[in-house]
């Protein structure tokens, strides 16, 4: 099957005596995409890697759009123009760029390939996906301080102003990321943990002290570093905590996170530390019949699965 819940970084040189492309992510059936083992892996863990599923000009063509993204070109604009370049920490070794998609074409190009988005349903029980949000996280090398780490936060806290609980992420790294690179670390089963929506310390370094508390209140849990190679992907729910650990090696490491909504997916008044909870979404889309921001703006948030006939 083209699934699997053990992530793993084969030895250099090693095989593993089958082909990792015999997949056709447009051709290939549910079965061959994920198992339903893997779909109950995903529900009770929180997360799951696939083997190596994504085909090498995908990959390729997203790397040139962000080569492209870093040198200053743009194929279109935002709808409305708030944000930098790049956002993040670069002073800490850790570089943000949010809606590439929106920017680059054959990053929406990525974004719109079937195969994530349909397994992406598949894990969440969702029938039909819709992008949300997607950003880029280029960890520089040599970040050997503490510092150059991303916080143990969920994805819920910064999501808030959304109504949807099954909300997920697809995590691509775009080379080989051993545990020394800084790979996406999680907690294992924390989604199913009380009181995680609040958790929003993605630009906290402190990973000590937030894993002292968070082994006092869970004494079994169990902090999971997840190593995969190129062509690998991740999922995680929305209320799962994760960070990583900085980049120790010569080389940067890059990580395309795509966020995704569920159909059923629409914007709430919630309250986020005595304020109204506000994504950049909300900037972004157009005002519903509500006036409130519509989190189906086909120009923001299209619809990834079912896939839309492209013109």
């Amino acid at each position: 099957m083209c699934g699997s819940y053990m992530p793993s970084v084969p030895e250099e040189g090693a095989t593993s005596g089958r082909d990792p492309w015999r997949c056709d992510p447009i051709m290939a059936s549910d079965h061959d995409l994920v198992t339903a083992q893997d779909i109950a892996f995903y529900r009770d863990h929180g997360w799951w890697v696939s083997e190596a599923i994504l085909p090498e000009h995908l990959l390729e063509d997203l790397n040139y759009a962000i080569e492209r993204y870093a040198a200053g070109e743009r194929d279109r604009a935002l709808p409305v123009p708030l944000l930098p370049q790049w956002t993040g920490a670069p002073e800490r070794g850790l570089r943000q760029a949010d809606y590439v998609s929106l920017q680059m074409d054959a990053a929406m190009d990525f974004v719109r390939h079937p195969l994530l988005p349909r397994l992406a349903s598949l894990l969440s029980g969702a029938e039909e996906i819709r992008l949300f949000h997607d950003q880029l996280v280029w960890k520089l090398p040599g970040g050997s301080k503490p510092s150059a780490s991303v916080g143990w936060h969920t994805d819920r806290a910064y999501w808030r102003s959304s109504t949807s609980t099954r909300m997920l992420t697809a995590w691509v790294p775009l080379q080989d990321t051993t545990a020394e690179m800084g790979s996406l670390a999680v907690w294992d089963r924390s989604h199913l943990w009380p009181d995680t929506d609040s958790l929003h310390n993605f630009e906290k370094s402190n990973l000590g002290d937030i894993e002292k508390d968070l082994a006092d209140h869970h004494p079994e849990a169990e902090m999971r570093v997840l190593p995969m190679r190129r062509g690998q992907v991740s999922f995680h729910h929305c209320r799962l905590i994760h960070g990583s650990h900085p980049n120790g090696t010569s080389q940067p490491r890059l990580a395309f996170a795509i966020h995704y909504q569920d159909g059923e997916n629409r914007h709430a008044e919630a309250q986020s530390e005595g304020a109204a909870a506000v994504h950049l979404n909300d900037m972004l889309c157009r005002p519903g019949d509500n006036g409130q921001p519509d989190y189906t703006d086909p120009d923001v948030c299209p619809r990834l699965y079912p896939p839309m006939a492209q013109d």
